[in-house]
């Protein structure tokens, strides 16, 4: 009887999360100070740092979820000189996969915050980061 009863409450946390994980996501997800890491390399095409390799710092980066359709997304991904389409997908254990024209993210919900992890493979520019979100 007392597994029955945590594997109930197990299968109770699972589901509860599985909700915040599929909600609407539809919004503006604004980079949190101070909760970054990451390196990149080369000319980045946002023009918000110089050329040559630097670990990140904080950049004010916004995610404009716009529209959400079941497990689709559509929205933008923004620097403070530029944003590009974007759209995305909730997998089933509530990550969520995006691109853009030139990069790919993956976006993991914990409680209320996203972390955003972004890969741009290329000659001229490179980056692996991560930065934390918080819906507006």
């Amino acid at each position: 009887m007392r597994k029955l009863a945590v594997f109930g409450a197990f299968l109770g946390v699972v589901m509860c999360f599985g909700n915040v994980f599929a909600g609407d996501l539809v919004g503006e997800w604004q980079a949190i100070t101070g909760k970054h890491s990451g390196a990149l390399s080369g000319a980045p095409g946002h023009a918000v740092r110089s050329p040559g390799d630097h670990f990140t710092t904080d950049i004010p980066w916004v995610l404009k979820i716009t529209a959400q359709e079941g497990a689709g997304l559509q929205g933008q991904w923004c620097s403070p000189k530029k944003c590009e389409p974007l759209v995305g997908v909730i997998r089933k254990d509530g990550s969520m996969l995006m691109v853009d024209e030139d990069t790919t993210f993956l976006g993991t919900m914990y409680g209320d915050e996203m972390e955003l992890c972004v890969t741009e493979p290329g000659k001229t520019f490179r980056i692996a980061a991560c930065n934390m979100m918080k819906k507006n």
